[in-house]
């Protein structure tokens, strides 16, 4: 009987502990893996758009809106990404734009820059240590060991970026170029001009008499867009075609990837390919475009 009541105790104490956790509400799948591997068991860490979907297609439904208004904290780039965001953030007291000043001219794509990327981990440390003081030191150690792993990557990408041969490559947006400016890579053509811009049919006509005049060693399709258009542009082309994925649809949040959170009673680690995997494929599909 005694073990019974001593169960249900520690049973309660644990729905008590879940119900109280802080809910970060994320604009973007990148950010939401951050919050998940610098806030660790202390917070929910929940996703606002799809990463099926690009931050300049979105559209808030009621639901959403809801989501936002309810959430303890909302993190987001900024409005010069998620623009839909900007209207509806202005009178919420619970959002943070971790880049609200962007100009027309700078790319918005922030967590694809590896000295951004560690600034924004401090920053989600520096948030949740606000909104729960006693589980600052928790939150800083996951940042810091955040930070040591990702820094041990971007070493080694850089490393194996600089011994490839950087060929030209055929992208289908502007999102890119921070990547490309910390790798030293060459910036790549574009199927858009603008990530909310379809190509105009001579565009089109000029892409696709350049490949099939060689000059360019891949194309990166993206999960985010309809494939119909890359499919028209490379039919019947011996050109290889390389996803990348810039927002992680397909990075599960729930799978091992060994990058290990600071341990914190439980020990317990993130089942995630998180962040790192996220990048880490990015890094892999310009290596696969410049080692054919």
């Amino acid at each position: 009987m005694v073990w019974m009541v001593l169960t249900a105790w520690m049973l309660s104490n644990v729905a008590w502990a879940d119900s109280n956790k802080p809910l970060v509400l994320s604009s973007i799948m990148p950010l939401q893996l951050i919050v998940q591997k610098v806030g660790g068991d202390a917070v929910t860490a929940e996703l606002l758009a799809p990463a099926t979907v690009s931050p300049h297609d979105f559209q808030l439904r009621p639901s959403d809106v809801q989501r936002v208004r309810s959430a303890d904290l909302v993190f987001w780039v900024g409005p010069m990404l998620e623009t839909y965001l900007q209207k509806l953030l202005r009178k919420q007291d619970n959002a943070t734009a971790f880049y609200p000043d962007l100009k027309i001219n700078e790319d918005p794509h922030v967590w694809m820059d590896a000295d951004e990327v560690q600034s924004i981990g401090r920053r989600v440390a520096r948030l949740l240590s606000d909104r729960i003081p006693s589980r600052g030191a928790y939150f800083h150690a996951n940042a810091a060991r955040f930070s040591s792993e990702f820094r041990q990557y971007d070493k080694e990408l850089r490393a194996d970026i600089d011994r490839s041969e950087r060929r030209p490559y055929l992208l289908l947006h502007d999102g890119f170029s921070r990547f490309e400016r910390h790798y030293g890579l060459p910036a790549g053509e574009m199927v858009m001009s603008r990530s909310d811009r379809l190509p105009g049919a001579r565009h089109i006509v000029e892409l696709r008499a350049r490949l099939q005049a060689g000059e360019f060693s891949c194309v990166f399709r993206e999960p985010q867009y309809a494939p119909a258009m890359l499919n028209a542009l490379v039919a019947g082309l011996d050109i290889p075609v390389i996803e990348i994925d810039p927002l992680g649809a397909n990075i599960s949040p729930n799978m091992s990837s060994g990058m290990g959170l600071a341990k914190d009673g439980a020990g317990k680690k993130e089942g995630a390919d998180g962040f790192l995997g996220l990048y880490r494929q990015l890094g892999q599909a310009f290596l696969a475009c410049f080692d054919r």
